[in-house]
């Protein structure tokens, strides 16, 4: 059976008429637009919102010294949640394989990467092998995802060869070829996978820390941080998008399609949300004890009111406007309530950490805010830098999309290629590196006709093919019998070297701090895991009572960091394989860079009698919509090298 993965599944009635794609939006467009966004110039107004970061920095470095030590934790806890929830929605998403992914779906990729390394300036209320696998993880699915529009901003940087040298670089030889799609497309899913491993692995790590520093001990509390993640995430990339979409003028991409199904998805996380919240205040009201009852006065009245209420009227009611569809799909309103609900969300942070129990004064808390606030400037500032090198949306993915949902966007053959001059049987030649067999090359309309093509040049005496593409072709990757099964291997022992790695030192840790020894690794591992205090601001300069010696969770503290290990373990496998395989992708004949983005079959000597012209004859003798290639050009000596 034909794997199809990425492949969007066409939508034959679209969403109140609005569709995922605009309908003028071909391969060439997309590359054109999304590329000449990234090539171009910087603008005035790009200059003028990098001048605008330095003002939030500027705040940011000049508070952080004078914030007190108990609020590093809650602003870290705020960046995970935001990083945890773009790359649960990035990685859902993918494996889900929806069709509107590709318009938010590099937003959420490169927000989870920037809110994880920002999260690492503050001192972590988790693990840290937890906190280094969301960062690896988000760091891998957006760089395996860029590969292919790193090639295509390669070709087209033309003149720049500052930009040209970089991308060809940083595509580590990417072509196109059948065999790398099918590892990209392998690799993606990979990634997604590992990313939302690492995301609940730390949200769960986040949820033990807060009931062993706080008295929130309810089984709903470690749900309750997984729907906050998701909806912050989803209000951080729908502030994104909508900012995107007016700035770079991308309505084709980003459409109103998106604005209502993002503005559906805030609804629906914080109907959960506040579902939790609620079910909490009702359980302690009804069942709860002396203390439990104490603890939400405090919070509905008394210290902790001013986060709780925040939470409330900022992050979580603005939600039930949505059901409104004026404003569902107005993006005035999706960009503002998006950015509210992530910003309010980071009061339940406040209230994990039980900020205001610890006797800080109103004037501390205020400038904790503004200083969290002001590190989102450098947020910005990174969001703005990254956009400049790589495009803002998936090319490969929106292309694939186009195909799918627009008629006319298949790419169209050049009417002439570089050095061609007419040949026999329609065949125009072209010239190649000295010392190259003879070959073919063919450009078919789309990877249906190209996979005919090569199913019926298929034989025991067949010529070598390769087929090359702008999309994942997993058709002509079946019809050319490319296997790739190294990714698997590969990330499963990585997974396997992090896991036990992990424990290794775990048991060579505890064993250090043992003066008589380890009696057995079963009293070893028995033990808690705990942070050292040597840790510059960790959670012990906040919170300095000491773990119980005998922890009844510490099984569980022990599995959520190698759970952490192995999904960063993972990662490193898959993208030493997925590097492997896009290398060996480029052995054999290379088409040449005028017809990058066709889909193209190669044809070369096998052994066999080699006869280009029988070729041809049995290639234009296929049916028109079955095989028949648009162009065929024969290969001649006298080429230069791309």
């Amino acid at each position: 059976m034909t794997e199809r993965a990425f492949q969007p599944a066409a939508e034959t009635v679209p969403l109140y008429g609005a569709p995922v794609i605009g309908p003028d939006e071909t391969v060439a467009s997309i590359a054109a637009a999304l590329a000449g966004s990234v090539l171009a110039p910087p603008g005035r107004l790009w200059r003028l919102a990098v001048a605008g970061t330095l003002v939030p920095i500027l705040v940011w470095a000049g508070l952080r010294s004078t914030v007190p030590a108990a609020f590093g934790p809650a602003a870290a806890a705020w960046w995970i949640g935001l990083a945890a929830g773009c790359l649960l929605i990035s990685g859902l998403l993918l494996l889900a394989g929806v069709a509107w992914r590709c318009g938010i779906g590099r937003l959420a990729q490169t927000a989870a990467l920037l809110c994880a390394g920002l999260a690492a300036l503050y001192p972590v209320p988790v693990h840290p092998v937890s906190l280094g696998a969301l960062l690896l993880a988000s760091l891998g699915l957006w760089a395996a995802a860029l590969l292919p529009d790193l090639a295509v901003l390669r070709d087209a940087a033309g003149p720049d060869r500052r930009r040209a040298r970089l991308y060809r670089m940083l595509s580590a030889g990417w072509c196109g070829s059948a065999l790398q799609w099918l590892a990209w497309e392998r690799a993606s899913r990979g990634f997604g996978l590992l990313g939302i491993l690492a995301a609940v692995a730390v949200l769960i790590d986040l949820a033990l820390a807060a009931a062993l520093r706080t008295d929130r001990h309810d089984t709903l509390l470690p749900v309750a941080l997984l729907v906050e993640a998701v909806l912050s995430g989803a209000g951080l990339i729908a502030a994104l998008a909508m900012t995107l979409r007016r700035s770079r003028g991308l309505d084709g991409l980003i459409t109103g399609r998106h604005l209502d199904i993002l503005g559906r998805l805030l609804l629906a996380f914080g109907l959960a949300a506040l579902y939790c919240h609620v079910t909490e205040i009702v359980t302690a009201l009804l069942y709860g004890d002396a203390a439990e009852r104490a603890r939400l006065t405090r919070r509905l009245l008394g210290d902790e009111a001013p986060a709780f209420w925040i939470l409330m009227l900022a992050g979580l009611l603005p939600t039930q406007l949505f059901w409104i569809p004026a404003i569902r799909r107005s993006a005035l309103a999706l960009g503002l309530i998006g950015a509210l609900v992530a910003i309010g969300l980071g009061a339940d942070h406040v209230l994990a950490t039980r900020i205001g129990a610890i006797g800080a004064a109103l004037a501390d808390l205020l400038t904790a805010g503004i200083a969290t606030l002001g590190s989102a400037g450098l947020f910005v500032l990174g969001l703005l830098l990254l956009f400049r090198l790589v495009p803002p949306v998936g090319i490969a993915e929106t292309r694939q999309l186009a195909l799918a949902q627009n008629a006319h966007a298949a790419p169209r053959v050049p009417e002439t290629a570089p050095d061609a001059r007419p040949g026999p049987f329609a065949v125009q030649t072209l010239a190649q590196p000295p010392g190259q067999p003879p070959g073919l090359i063919a450009i078919f309309a789309s990877e249906a006709g190209l996979a005919e093509a090569a199913r019926g040049l298929s034989g025991p005496r067949a010529p070598r093919l390769d087929a090359f593409g702008p999309v994942p072709m997993p058709e002509a990757t079946a019809a050319l019998h490319r296997e790739e099964r190294s990714l698997n291997r590969l990330a499963l022992f990585g997974a396997f070297l992090g896991f036990a790695a992990f424990v290794a030192i775990r048991i060579a840790g505890l064993a250090g701090d043992m003066p008589d020894g380890p009696a057995s690794v079963a009293a070893l591992l028995a033990r808690p895991l705990s942070w050292p205090d040597s840790w510059p601001n960790s959670w012990s300069t906040a919170w300095p009572t000491p773990w119980p010696a005998a922890w009844p969770l510490s099984w569980a503290m022990a599995a959520v960091p190698a759970l952490s290990a192995a999904a960063a373990g993972g990662v490193l496998g898959l993208a030493v394989a997925l590097l492997s395989v896009v290398r060996a992708g480029r052995a054999g004949r290379l088409p040449p860079a005028a017809l990058a983005g066709h889909f193209i079959l190669t044809i070369e000597s096998s052994g066999a009698p080699f006869i280009p012209a029988a070729l041809a004859r049995r290639l234009n003798a296929l049916p028109a919509d079955a095989g028949r290639p648009l162009a065929l050009y024969g290969l001649a000596a006298g080429e230069p090298q791309r």
